[in-house]
């Protein structure tokens, strides 16, 4: 029998660079999900004091900027408040956006420079890891998609890539299971027209059954909890609508523990 040398080449090169990726990904995952802090607490655009925070299980999401596409362009405003934190902390980037144009068809170019934006800012000193936030309509989805895939691809490896999302996208077989990203934060509050439902446990068999929204959870101190099923065993973010204070963490925090 006649042996192709040059095709058992080629398999064992597939199957090594299969591994190396595989490898990776599961490294990443768990650097990410047993060192990261299992609370975090967002800074939004306004001044912040966050020296309170000095604890290692403890992690800040701050505000980096915005990307907004408008005029067939894309634009970026970066932080423009004062963050203060410890030193000590290591915090997320979280890169906003919005699309501000008339039509949601979204250009290549606006992709790409927006790409570009996202991995420049979360490539900074001490940043340890990379959050987008956008509520991307049924339209932008695919653009949403492709931009996620190029910020992974172009994003440094040391860097695990977070996404929030709105708690519709984590139905069972969700859009989001097979994109490469290390967490995804369903945000349950400002729940809009579904709160009713969602509040009073409603909704169907499928809701927040997507693997990839297992792990993190996105609540405000503004807003009653979700049931407790959807905090336990999770890494929690929590937004604030006004400034930080210490009263106000530690408030949150013990309604957390009493779920």
């Amino acid at each position: 029998m006649q042996i192709n040398k040059s095709h058992f080449k080629l398999k064992n090169i597939l199957l090594i660079s299969g591994l190396i990726i595989i490898s990776l990904f599961i490294l990443f995952y768990i650097n990410f999900n047993k060192y990261s802090p299992k609370i975090f607490i967002w800074a939004w655009e306004r001044p912040e004091n966050l020296l309170f925070v000095n604890s290692k299980n403890i992690g800040v999401a701050f505000y980096a900027g915005i990307i907004t596409f408008s005029d067939a362009e894309t634009f970026f405003r970066p932080r423009l408040q004062p963050l203060a934190i410890n030193s000590k902390i290591f915090p997320i980037a979280v890169i906003r956006i919005e699309n501000r144009e008339s039509s949601s068809q979204l250009k290549n170019s606006q992709l790409l420079k927006a790409v570009d934006l996202i991995v420049k800012t979360c490539s900074q000193n001490k940043i340890s890891g990379c959050q987008i936030d956008f509520d991307a309509k049924s339209l932008e989805i695919n653009f949403y998609k492709d931009l996620i895939l190029k910020t992974r691809n172009n994003l440094p490896r040391s860097i695990p890539l977070s996404i929030t999302a709105l708690v519709s996208w984590c139905h069972f077989g969700s859009w989001l299971e097979d994109l490469p990203i290390d967490e995804v934060v369903p945000m349950f509050f400002r729940l809009g027209i579904d709160e009713y439902v969602i509040r009073n446990n409603l909704v169907g068999e499928s809701f927040m059954k997507a693997r990839i929204c297992q792990k993190s959870i996105g609540i405000s101190v503004d807003e009653p909890l979700p049931q407790s099923e959807y905090l336990k065993n999770r890494r929690i973010y929590i937004f604030n609508p006004d400034p930080w204070a210490l009263e106000d963490f530690s408030n949150i925090i013990k309604k957390i523990k009493e779920k």
